[in-house]
C-alpha cells in the first residue's frame, strides 16, 4: 500500500471520518463501518482532505476541464479541491455543483458555480451502489458536457445492479472511476494494526455486499485467548 493510501486511512480514522461500529446506511444495509467526509467541518480538516484529492489527481495524471461535486457534500469538495489544485500545483480548474431545487430568480438555474463545458471530473466521498454518481453523470450530460472521470475518497466495493458498482459505472458510461482508498486497503491497514475483530467484521461485510468481487484471500477465523 502506497504512502498516500496509508496516510489517508490514518487521517480518516484520526479525524473520525472513518468509524467502526454498527451502522445502518442510507441504502438500508447494515455496516460495521461508516465513512463521512462531512465531518471535515473546519478549515484545517477540509484543507487536509482536499490535499489528498489534489495529490491523487496529480499522481494519477487525471485530465479534465472542470470539477463537479453533487449537492450537498460535493459542493464543499469541489470548491476545496479546486483551491488546493491551484495552491499545490498551480492548476486552475473551474468547479460547479447542482442545486437540489432549481432557483427561479436572480442567479437562476439548476447549477451553482461555473457553467459546464468540456469534460468533467465528478468528485464525491464514497461509492456504494453507484446511484448517486449516476445522478451526477446525468446532470452533466443534460447540460451538454461530458463526464469523463469519477474520484471518490472511499470505494466500498459493493454491488451495483449485477456487478461491483465501480465497474458498472465504468462500462455503462465509458468513464474511469478512481478512489483514494477502497475497503480492501482499510482491511490491509487494520491487519497491520492487528485490529483482529474489526477486520473480521469489515471483511464479513465485504463478502456480503460485494458478492465475491474481491482480491484479498479470506481472513481465517481468529481465536481470542485473552
Amino acid at each position: 500500500m502506497n504512502d498516500l493510501k496509508n496516510n489517508f486511512i490514518e487521517f480518516a480514522i484520526n479525524e473520525q471520518i472513518l468509524r467502526f461500529g454498527d451502522f445502518v446506511l442510507k441504502s438500508g444495509r447494515n455496516s460495521p463501518y461508516y465513512f463521512n467526509t462531512g465531518l471535515c467541518c473546519s478549515g484545517s480538516k477540509l484543507r487536509c482532505l482536499a490535499d489528498f484529492y489534489a495529490n491523487y489527481i496529480q499522481q494519477s495524471e487525471l485530465n479534465f476541464d472542470f470539477i463537479f461535486g453533487p449537492a450537498y457534500k460535493g459542493i464543499t469538495l469541489a470548491s476545496s479541491i479546486s483551491l488546493q489544485l491551484n495552491n499545490l500545483f498551480s492548476v486552475d480548474k473551474p468547479f460547479s455543483s447542482n442545486r437540489k431545487e432549481e432557483k427561479k430568480h436572480g442567479d437562476s438555474g439548476s447549477l451553482i458555480g461555473s457553467p459546464l463545458s468540456g469534460e468533467g471530473l465528478i468528485v464525491d466521498d464514497v461509492i456504494s451502489s453507484g446511484s448517486s454518481i449516476e445522478e451526477s453523470i446525468n446532470i452533466i450530460k443534460k447540460n451538454n458536457a461530458k463526464p469523463i472521470s469519477v474520484l471518490v475518497a472511499l470505494d466500498r466495493m459493493e454491488l451495483g445492479k449485477k456487478r461491483r458498482a465501480a465497474f458498472e459505472l465504468e462500462s455503462d458510461n465509458n468513464i474511469s472511476v478512481h478512489s483514494i482508498i477502497n475497503i480492501e486497503d482499510v482491511v490491509v491497514y487494520l491487519k497491520k494494526m492487528k485490529a483482529v475483530m474489526t477486520i473480521f467484521s469489515v471483511w464479513k461485510n465485504i463478502l456480503i455486499n460485494s458478492k465475491g468481487n474481491h482480491k484479498i484471500k479470506l481472513i481465517p477465523t481468529v481465536r481470542v485467548t485473552s
